[in-house]
C-alpha cells in the first residue's frame, strides 16, 4: 500500500475518535461534589465509565503497521502516529485501571522526569515559576478585570479567524461537555458554556487555540502524502501545546495568571501521584487563588481516567511546561546554528519536534508542502529573532549577582 492511501484511511478512522471527550467525568460528580462541600462532608463521588468499544477500529489500524517500514521517513512518521492512536484506544480501554496512569504517563510524562535539555525535573521547574509569580506581582498596579461571556469570546474569535484563514477557518461552537477554556481541532473551536473570560484571555486562546492548533490542523489538510499531519495524536501533545504557549510568550499573551495556572496544574499532578484525592487537590487550588468552579475543574481534569478517590492520575497538564521548555530550546537552537529552515516545518502539521529532523529532507524536495498559513508574530521574524537573541544575552547575567548589587543599596 502507498504511504499516502495509508494515511487517508487512517485519518477517516481515527477523526472521530476524542480521548478527552471519553474520559471526562460525567456531570453528575459534579453536582454532588459541591452538595457535600455545603453539607461539610466528604462522600464517595464513584461512577461507572460507559463502556466504548474500539476493538474494530484497533484491529484496523493494526492492519497497517506491517506495510510500514522503519527506513522510509514517511512511513516512520506514519508507523509512529498509528501505534499513538492505538495507545490512545488502550487508553480509552482501560479507565478505571493502573494501565491508563502506565499510558498517559508514556505519552505525556510525569512531574518528576527531567526537562529537555536541563539538569531540572518538571516539578522544580513549576514551582520556580511560581516562585517567580510572587516575586514579579506588581504592588501598585491592581487593574480592575472586565468580564467577558463565551458570547463575546466567540464573536472574537470568528473575527479574527476569518481574516486569516477565510473559508477555512473553523466552526465556533458554545458547550458544556469541556473542562479547559476552550478546545480547539482543525475544523472547530469548542469553547466551554458559562466560563467567564478577562481581556488576556481572548489574546490568549486566539493565539493558543486558533493560530496554533487550527492552524497546524488546517496546514496538515493541505499534505497530500501525510494527511495525518492534519490529526492531532498524542504523541504530538508536547510539541503542539508547547507551540501554542510559545505562541503565548512571543505576542505577550502569557500573563502572570495563566502561568501560575500552568505550574499549580504540575504540582497538582505530583500531588496526585503521591496519592491526593479530589477534595485534597480542589482545596490546594482554592488556596491558590482559583474559584470553586475552575479548582473543580482543574482538579478533575488530573483525575480524568480514574476517580475522584485517586490513585489513578492522567498527566496530560504536565506538557504545556515541558513543552513551552522544548519549543522555545527548539527556537534558540535554530537561531544559534542558522537552521531557520527546520523552524518552518512546526507549522506544516501537527507532529513532534524529532520529527522535524526525520522529515526535513521531504520537505526540502517538497513532498512535505510549505505551510499555507503562518501566525503573524511568526511572519515578522525579524522581531522574533530580536526577543531570542535577547534571552540568549539575558541567559549570562547571573542573577545572584545582580541581587547581590541591589541589596547593597539599601
Amino acid at each position: 500500500m502507498k504511504v499516502s492511501d495509508i494515511n487517508k484511511e487512517v485519518v477517516a478512522i481515527v477523526k472521530s475518535i476524542k480521548v478527552l471527550d471519553k474520559i471526562s467525568w460525567p456531570y453528575k460528580v459534579e453536582e454532588r461534589f459541591f452538595e457535600s462541600l455545603k453539607k461539610g462532608q466528604r462522600v464517595n463521588l464513584n461512577f461507572k465509565y460507559p463502556k466504548i468499544n474500539y476493538r474494530e477500529e484497533v484491529d484496523l489500524l493494526k492492519k497497517y503497521l506491517p506495510f510500514l517500514s522503519t527506513e522510509n521517513p514517511l512511513e516512520i512518521f506514519t508507523r509512529n502516529t498509528v501505534q499513538s492512536y492505538l495507545n490512545a484506544l488502550e487508553m480509552i480501554h482501560s479507565v478505571g485501571t493502573s494501565r491508563f496512569q502506565e499510558l498517559s504517563e508514556k505519552e505525556y510524562g510525569r512531574p518528576s522526569h527531567l526537562l529537555f535539555g536541563s539538569q531540572y525535573s518538571h516539578l522544580e521547574t513549576a514551582k520556580k515559576f511560581l516562585d517567580s509569580y510572587h516575586q514579579f506581582e506588581h504592588p501598585y498596579l491592581k487593574e480592575e478585570e472586565l468580564i467577558y461571556t463565551s458570547k463575546d469570546l466567540k464573536k472574537f474569535l470568528q473575527k479574527d479567524s476569518r481574516i486569516v484563514f477565510g473559508d477555512e477557518a473553523p466552526r465556533f461552537q458554545i458547550t458544556s461537555k469541556i473542562t479547559a477554556k476552550a478546545a480547539a481541532a482543525k475544523s472547530k473551536v469548542r469553547i466551554r458554556k458559562n466560563a467567564e473570560f478577562t481581556k488576556y484571555d481572548f489574546n490568549q486562546l486566539l493565539v493558543h487555540e486558533v493560530m496554533t492548533h487550527s492552524l497546524t490542523g488546517i496546514n496538515g489538510s493541505h499534505q497530500s502524502e501525510l494527511q495525518l499531519l492534519s490529526q492531532g495524536a498524542p504523541r504530538t501533545t508536547k510539541t503542539q501545546e508547547g507551540l501554542a504557549t510559545f505562541s503565548e510568550v512571543i505576542t505577550g499573551s502569557l500573563d502572570l495568571a495563566r502561568l501560575k495556572r500552568i505550574s499549580l496544574r504540575v504540582i497538582a499532578i505530583d500531588m496526585a501521584l503521591s496519592g491526593a484525592n479530589l477534595y485534597d487537590l480542589f482545596k490546594y487550588f482554592k488556596e491558590n487563588g482559583q474559584d470553586d468552579k475552575e479548582s473543580y475543574l482543574s482538579a478533575s481534569r488530573i483525575l480524568r481516567g480514574g476517580h475522584a478517590k485517586g490513585g489513578i492520575v492522567f498527566t496530560k497538564d504536565g506538557v504545556y511546561l515541558e513543552g513551552l521548555i522544548r519549543v522555545h530550546s527548539f527556537f534558540r537552537w535554530a537561531f544559534k546554528t542558522k537552521n531557520l529552515d527546520l523552524v518552518h516545518l512546526l507549522f506544516c502539521g501537527r507532529l513532534d519536534i524529532n520529527d522535524i529532523f526525520l522529515l526535513k529532507d521531504e520537505y526540502k524536495s517538497g513532498t512535505i508542502k510549505a505551510p499555507k498559513f503562518l501566525p503573524e508574530w511568526y511572519q515578522h521574524i525579524d522581531l522574533l529573532a530580536g526577543k531570542m537573541a535577547f534571552s540568549l544575552i539575558l541567559n549570562g547575567i547571573d542573577l545572584d549577582l545582580v541581587e547581590e548589587h541591589f541589596e547593597k543599596k539599601f
